[in-house]
């Protein structure tokens, strides 16, 4: 029996194929989010712990300069005070040379610290910065529970606070060796133009003031360390653990403040 010519063109007009599959592509990772990254609470942490384990050097180098024994006494130093009493100045030298080597020995005491107490200030500013940022109060965590979130924000934050105390007596340290450097030029004044062995000139005493100044101001370093004293609020608030976001949001911006090009004196 004969075909029918239209069977053809009936079944290629309604015949329903099968569209060709499709592969499906893998989701590339996004770089943004790598995968198996650490927590930002995890990476707060084990910062902290590396500052922790470089500070124990620092501290210890603070017991050895034994800062507070070279605190000055202001009213010896002054030639205005010293016409109506005679105080005793336990630093006071008997020659000019004496007082050089310890003007020198003072500046080597105040170069200790604050290198390795810059590189440990940078540390703090990245932590005090991704905790701020990316931790805070409101922190959630998709793998630990609520209370081990909890413990460790408040192990991080204990972490920061033991960060201020260390640096804050840093701070403090080269504020005493500060002061009696300039204290100990002032002492030299009085040998300008006196002639013989304890002889220096006017030129030599303000040279070596300027570049007590470039030290002591925390130019020579880039770390404005003053910023780092703590005053009697701060004393209080770390004794009693209390870390506000608006009051850590203007640390961190004195933090910052504190490496600038040219610190405050």
């Amino acid at each position: 029996m004969a075909s029918n010519p239209f069977d053809d063109f009936f079944n290629q007009q309604g015949e329903n194929k099968p569209a060709p599959e499709t592969p499906i592509r893998a989701l590339e990772p996004d770089p943004r989010f790598p995968e198996n990254s650490p927590e930002s609470l995890d990476e707060v942490l084990a910062k902290s712990a590396v500052f922790e384990q470089k500070a124990i050097g620092l501290s210890r180098l603070l017991s050895q300069t034994n800062a507070v024994d070279h605190e000055p006494n202001w009213i010896a130093s002054s030639p205005v005070l010293r016409l109506f009493v005679n105080p005793n100045d336990p630093h006071e030298q008997d020659s000019m040379q004496r007082e050089k080597a310890y003007h020198q020995l003072l500046c080597n005491k105040f170069r200790g610290i604050i290198v390795p107490m810059r590189e440990l200030a940078e540390l703090h500013l990245n932590i005090v910065k991704q905790y701020n940022n990316e931790v805070g109060e409101h922190y959630y965590s998709v793998e630990k529970t609520d209370a081990q979130v909890k413990a460790e924000r408040e192990q991080a934050l204990e972490a920061i606070f033991f960060q201020r105390k260390l640096l804050g007596n840093c701070a403090r340290d080269l504020s005493i060796l500060a002061d009696a450097l300039e204290v100990c030029e002032n002492r030299l004044k009085r040998y300008i133009d006196v002639g013989g062995e304890d002889n220096i000139s006017a030129a030599e005493q303000a040279l070596i003031a300027k570049s007590r100044l470039a030290l002591s101001s925390g130019v020579e370093h880039n770390l404005a360390h003053r910023y780092f004293l703590l005053n009697v609020i701060d004393k209080a608030a770390i004794s009693l653990d209390y870390y506000m976001p608006a009051t850590s949001s203007q640390y961190l911006q004195k933090l910052e403040s504190a490496f600038v090009n040219q610190p405050e004196a």
